[in-house]
């Protein structure tokens, strides 16, 4: 069943709410996973023990997505997505109240099973609840809508995480709850077209046969790699600066305002010129614009040249992230909508993961041990260059409308 406004062209009740939702759990998730880094080094803690801790988040959610992806191809996606949430609910609670030590690993990973949950279960509801010509135009907005989550969020919980911490994870705990819960009444009881459940054997075969796909996987790794250098290079970079207090939730507030007003003449000028501007093209785009906002770190590194790869990376994000989702879902074929948006999720798993703990290891080699930490450009100069290689490589995918029939085999 179909929930329709009236208007032509417009989207359905369940599409609007899924925008909604997206903003909201980006805006509970970014309150709390960017300020996790200076909280903790706040209270003595490694930058590697830090690293180590994203990595575990990240690879616990990213990496079991292949499984909650085949969980929502067999059961109807608003329940995937209430239990997601539940669950995310709980490792929040987790985090306030777990003081430090190894524990908080545990805490990580049940956050990410929440998300491994309701992650592929909401791109694969968003599919499903829009018809073809829409999707292109309905996952923009649904990224344009995570964007404003995912830059307030940051801004809201850098100047709360002093003194602050136990209110964070409660709030943003409250607020997943809640989506999942309204969830339940609003979104339809749609889930994956085929009548016969997906087995995840057999879904997992296919995905594998589908070369374009994965080279497609592997080379966003490295937009998430660079991505989550956000989260860790700068804030390791401001503690060596001895920077205020209030230095990162000023850029992190310089970031919002940037991404939120660049989101949309971005969206206009894809949708304009969406035969010249392809998705490959926009996706290596953005990878240059990243690629070239660390280049002023390699003459010197300051509060206000940090400024310019927070700004490089949000700008980049706008015009790279959007045609992912579409793009996945032009490569996917119907009876594993969500599996396969699973399975892309390993670029975040792999990339984003390994950005962090590597991240912090680089950082670490970098920084040095002492209590005056040494700046050098080189960790800014391996960022640019990987940026570098995954544009190019983006840059060389090619252009589709639908191309799982013939790319699979």
């Amino acid at each position: 069943m179909r929930f329709r406004l009236s208007a032509p062209g417009s989207f359905s009740l369940p599409v609007y709410f899924l925008f909604a939702e997206s903003m909201l759990m980006n805006l509970g998730f970014f309150m709390l996973i960017p300020m996790l880094s200076i909280h903790y080094l706040s209270l003595g803690m490694s930058e590697l023990f830090v690293g180590n801790l994203y990595a575990v988040r990240i690879l616990s959610q990213q990496g079991l997505q292949l499984f909650g992806g085949n969980l929502a191809d067999r059961f109807p996606y608003k329940w995937i997505i209430f239990i997601g949430c539940i669950i995310r609910s709980a490792g929040f609670a987790l985090f306030a109240i777990i003081p430090g030590g190894g524990a908080l690993y545990g805490a990580a990973v049940l956050f990410g099973i929440g998300g491994a949950l309701f992650g592929p279960a909401g791109n694969a509801a968003m599919a499903a609840l829009t018809p073809a010509p829409l999707q292109s135009r309905a996952f923009t907005i649904r990224q344009a809508f995570s964007n404003i989550g995912t830059t307030v969020g940051p801004v809201l919980g850098a100047f709360l995480v002093y003194g602050h911490f136990t209110l964070i994870c409660l709030v943003a705990g409250v607020l997943f709850a809640g989506i999942g819960l309204v969830g339940l009444f609003v979104l339809p009881g749609v889930r994956s077209g085929e009548k016969q459940p997906a087995p995840l054997k057999e879904g997992v075969r296919v995905i594998l046969g589908n070369r374009l796909f994965l080279v497609f996987v592997a080379l966003f790794m490295g937009y998430y790699f660079i991505y989550q250098q956000m989260y860790i290079a700068i804030p390791d970079w401001l503690q060596a600066l001895h920077a205020p207090k209030e230095a990162l939730g000023e850029l992190f507030s310089a970031e919002a305002i940037l991404e939120i007003a660049v989101t949309y003449p971005i969206i206009a000028l894809s949708q304009r010129y969406h035969e010249a501007w392809t998705g490959p093209r926009l996706m290596s785009a953005g990878m240059y614009i990243m690629a070239a906002s660390w280049v002023p770190l390699l003459f010197h590194v300051s509060v206000w040249t940090l400024l310019i790869p927070v700004l490089g990376l949000a700008v980049g994000s706008v015009v790279s992230l959007p045609s992912r989702q579409t793009y996945t879902a032009g490569l996917a074929e119907s009876r594993y909508v969500a599996t396969y948006f699973g399975v892309a999720s390993m670029s975040m798993a792999i990339g984003a993961s390994v950005g962090a703990s590597g991240g912090g290891w680089i950082m670490h080699l970098s920084l040095g041990d002492g209590i005056a930490k040494t700046l050098t450009p080189w960790p800014a100069l391996l960022f640019c260059l990987l940026s570098v290689a995954c544009g190019y490589g983006l840059s060389r995918l090619p252009i589709h409308s639908s191309l799982a029939d013939k790319t699979s085999t």
